[in-house]
Order: structure tokens, then C-alpha cells, then sequence
């Protein structure tokens, strides 16, 4: 499936396609079953005033702290919440729409830390409308979840299982599934009373899966503690206990509520592990002898790197990515203002590196990069587990890469060169379509001079992945069994694991051993 996502489809994009796909199979359902909860007019009513009052909200507490929204991100909070409040009906519905939405857009403003989103804002506002339900103020009614409608299963399972793929989020949506089933299965065995048709069809579990659990701000950035987020949302969602507080109030775990606790563990992972997106950087561009300190420097053909200052030191794991922002305060909505690069170099400093591509038509992000037209550049977010094993050193590591997709073993090899680390159980490969766009020679060479063994490979054929006899040529001097690691544009990538897992038959079954980074190229 993911050969055929186009490179255009970021995630934000494809998160708000698969939403305006889901309002459109509601509006469908709502105007062609009368047993259906809401009429299309009660819907178009909530789906305006949630989309007018999050951009209102947005933007006023964007204007107060002087930096300009994501362009895309407040729509997508916007279209969220219309699917968990209720329909507009009358004026009290009318306004527990409007305040859900006003307190999701100032959420990203108030309730943040160091600049840094702590909640969904879309959990923020369902929990806010949560509250003042439950304290009885005015008019305000509960959030009702209501894409949880059996004739609305079948599109959001479809639209959900496409928006997962391209997200690429399975293994976080199968451990919430399978945490959430079990959850129910104990509940069944122990107290009863539990419907697997009210799992699929009356509770919100696929929209939370494929739509609230993946927002890459408010969930954790490293592979175990996102299974971690993922089964901890799972079992609140149907832990059906209520916490008695207070004598007059108590805690029960309703989906806004376990989401809450999930964007809390999150954020609590992030400050003790001391990830630099605990906070939001602000990022300056660093000045460079003879280079127009406002702008990507040209490294090779259609090749750039960002050499960036950061206002305290970053901490990272050689081989993360980070995603940096651009905001603007005039830009598209369907122009993002995120994209994700690969550090490039060591952890620790106050300068930060990143290389990226930009052949063909680059994307208006690029753009800014490469004509100094970006204004304003922060990290939002650093993670990923495409990483050395912390086990086993000394052990081979064979690192592969085509075209761009050295940056990340660039880190790893900058780091190991810096703490003197022997070199010589590693292997690089480096593919490139033609000699100019050789990169990062200086740091190639010091690795060799450290012990690697360093090869670059000019070929047009293995840019695109190599084949068996190939890498069976290029590696078979490599004993042991060695940590494989393929990055570069997702045809190399799979076409190489699948190599790999050829010619290295334990690398089979040793599923661990074979790591992969894919760059998007948008």
C-alpha cells in the first residue's frame, strides 16, 4: 500500500482528507437515514461554528504571543470536534459547540509549556465542555462522540485503515485494539454486561485509533513508550470505575478523559527523558563565512544543508529526526507549514545540521529554505528509534544508504568519531545516482581513517534498492550477524530490506536486526 502514497500526502494532509471523508459520508448517512441522530442542516450548523470559533480562537492567541498558527493544524481540531460534540439542535447545543471550540484553539496557547502544546487541543476542548456539563453551567451538554453511529462504521473503518497506512501508525492502532478488546473480554468475564457490537459500533474506538491516538505533538515520540500510550488509552477508555474525588464529584474514564491522561504521559515522557521538544525551540540560521546566513547552502547538486542555532543545547539519539516548523501568518491552508528531517550531526551542541533534496518541483517549505524567504523556523519535535543499539557494541553494523539518506548515519558516525569509538565493526554504503551528488565526504573519511569500512557506489539501477547479488558482493566480508540499517527514498528502503532478509536468512526471523528510514522527499 505505501508504494502507492504520493510524496505530497504529509500527515497533516492526509489527516484532514480522511476528515472531510468522513463529513461527507456523515452528511450522506444523515440526509438518507431518518433514524439517524442529527439532519445535514444540524450538522452543517455545528461543523460552522466549530470551524469559524477554533480559527477565531486560534488566531487571537496566536496574535497575543506574536507567532502565527500551523496553517493546517486548527482546521483539523476544528473538524475533530465536530465529530465529538453534538449536532447543533438548539441554542444550548449552539453553544457547547462554540465553547468546545474556543477553548480548543486557546488551549494551544494557555494550557503549553515553554511554547509547547501539552494537550490535544481537541481532547482540551471536549474536556472543557466535559467539566462544565458536569458542573451544571448553563446550558452547556456532554460531549457525545456521536461518528460512534453503526451506519458510520463502514466508512470510517475503510477511511481509518487508509489514513492509518499512510501515517504509517499500525503498530500503535493494533496495540490500542487488541488493549481495548482485552479490556472489554476481562470486564465481560468478571462483571458481564459488555457488547462487542457497542466496542465497534456505539463507542468512538476506531476514530480514536486512526484519527486522536497518532497526533505526533501530544503522543510519544519512541516506539515503546507510544505501545506504552497506546494500551494505557486503550484500557481507560473501557475501565468502567468511577474515582470518587470529592463527596460531590467523582472521575470517570470517558474517551476525552483517557486521552487526557495519554497526552499527560506523553508530555512526562518527554521531560524526563529530556527531549528537546519538551519545549519549542526557536531556530536561527548560523552564519557561515561566505553564505547568506538566511538560507540552506548548497552541498551538491539538488542537495542542501541547514546549519541552524538553537537557543540552549539539543539531545537527541544519533540517527532521530526532528520536525521543524515554518509558520506564516498569510499561508494556505493546504500549504503545511511542518516537515520532518534527519539530525546530521552529533547530539549535545547548540548548533543543530539537517540535509535535505530538492529536485524536481520541492515543496513551498523547501522553497523558503532554499530562497531565505522563511521567516521563522522552530523544532517542534524530536524522536524516532531508527538508532545504534545501546546492546551488543561491537557487534557489525552495516549502515546503507541512497542519496539523502545518509544523513541520519552521518549522526551516528559524527558521534562515534567524536567519543573515539572503534570503528571498525561498521560498513557504509553509500549509493549515489552520480558523482555530484556525493555528500559529506569529510565525515566518510574520518570515519574510515576510525577503522569503517567505507564504500560509495555511483549506479543509477541501486539507487532505487539493490538486489541480491549486489549487496551480496558489497557485504560479504561482513561476519557475524550484523544490525542492518537501510535509509533513503521508500523504493531503496523496501527493496533492500527485502535483500537483506534473502541473503541473511537468520535476518529473517531476527526481525529486530533490520532497521529502516524512509525519506518522503516532499
Amino acid at each position: 500500500m505505501t508504494r502507492v502514497i504520493p510524496a505530497w500526502l504529509t500527515a497533516h494532509r492526509a489527516v484532514l482528507l480522511a476528515l472531510v471523508a468522513l463529513a461527507v459520508a456523515a452528511f450522506v448517512v444523515a440526509a438518507t437515514d431518518g433514524d439517524f441522530a442529527y439532519r445535514p442542516d444540524e450538522l452543517a450548523l455545528s461543523l460552522i461554528i466549530a470551524v469559524v470559533v477554533t480559527g477565531l480562537a486560534t488566531y487571537a492567541g496566536a496574535a497575543v504571543v506574536r507567532v502565527p498558527p500551523g496553517s493546517d493544524s486548527w482546521l483539523i481540531t476544528a473538524v475533530i470536534l465536530f465529530f465529538i460534540l453534538p449536532g447543533v439542535t438548539d441554542s444550548g447545543s449552539a453553544i457547547t459547540v462554540a465553547v468546545g471550540a474556543a477553548a480548543a484553539g486557546l488551549s494551544k496557547y494557555v494550557l503549553a509549556w515553554r511554547r509547547r502544546v501539552v494537550i490535544n487541543p481537541a481532547v482540551a476542548g471536549a474536556v472543557v465542555v466535559y467539566a462544565l456539563a458536569y458542573a451544571e453551567v448553563g446550558t452547556i451538554g456532554y460531549p457525545l462522540w456521536w461518528i460512534a453511529a453503526k451506519p458510520l462504521v463502514i466508512p470510517m473503518v475503510v477511511i481509518g485503515a487508509l489514513l492509518v497506512t499512510v501515517l504509517r501508525e499500525w503498530r500503535l492502532v493494533l496495540v490500542f485494539l487488541a488493549v481495548t478488546l482485552l479490556t472489554v473480554g476481562v470486564l465481560e468475564l468478571t462483571e458481564g454486561g459488555q457488547s462487542l457490537e457497542f466496542w465497534y459500533a456505539s463507542s468512538p474506538t476506531f476514530f480514536v485509533a486512526a484519527v486522536m491516538l497518532p497526533e505526533p505533538l501530544t503522543s510519544p515520540s519512541t516506539r515503546g513508550h507510544r505501545m506504552t500510550y497506546g494500551a494505557l488509552v486503550g484500557v481507560l477508555m473501557y475501565w468502567q470505575v468511577s474515582i470518587a474525588v470529592t463527596d460531590s464529584l467523582s472521575l470517570e474514564f470517558v474517551p476525552e478523559i483517557a486521552l487526557l491522561v495519554g497526552s499527560f504521559y506523553a508530555f512526562g515522557v518527554r521531560l524526563a527523558t529530556r527531549n528537546p521538544s519538551a519545549r519549542r525551540l526557536p531556530l536561527a540560521f548560523a552564519d557561515r563565512a561566505g553564505f547568506p546566513a538566511d538560507r540552506a547552502r548548497p552541498i551538491a547538486a539538488d542537495t542542501y544543508e541547514l546549519d541552524l542555532v538553537a537557543p540552549a543545547p539539543t539531545t537527541f539519539r544519533p540517527g532521530q529526526w526532528a520536525l521543524l516548523s515554518a509558520p506564516e501568518w498569510s499561508r494556505p491552508v493546504w500549504r503545511g507549514t511542518r516537515r520532518v528531517f534527519s539530525y546530521a550531526d552529533a547530539s549535545g551542541g547548540d548548533e543543530v545540521r539537517f540535509a535535505f533534496t530538492a529536485s524536481g518541483a520541492p515543496s513551498h517549505f523547501k522553497c523558503g529554505l532554499i530562497g531565505g524567504d522563511t521567516r521563522r523556523l522552530y523544532l517542534d519535535l524530536s524522536g524516532g528509534d531508527f538508532v545504534l543499539p545501546r546492546a551488543g557494541r561491537g557487534r557489525p553494523v552495516v549502515l546503507l544508504a541512497s542519496g539523502i539518506g545518509i544523513t541520519p548515519f552521518r549522526s551516528m558516525l559524527c558521534s562515534a568519531i567524536i567519543d573515539g569509538a572503534d570503528l571498525r565493526p561498521f560498513t557504509v554504503i553509500h549509493v549515489v545516482r552520480a558523482a555530484d551528488r556525493e555528500v559529506f565526504g569529510d565525515v566518510l573519511d574520518a570515519a574510515r581513517d576510525a577503522g569503517a569500512s567505507v564504500r560509495v557506489v555511483e549506479s543509477t539501477d541501486l539507487a532505487g534498492g539493490f538486489d541480491d547479488d549486489s549487496l551480496r558482493r558489497l557485504i560479504d566480508d561482513v561476519d557475524g550477524s550484523p544490525h542492518y540499517y537501510a535509509s533513503g527514498n521508500p523504493r531503496f528502503v523496501r527493496s533492500t530490506a527485502q535483500s537483506i532478509r534473502r541473503i541473511d536468512s537468520s535476518a529473517r526471523w531476527q526481525f529486530w536486526r533490520v532497521h529502516t528510514d524512509a525519506f518522503l522527499g516532499y
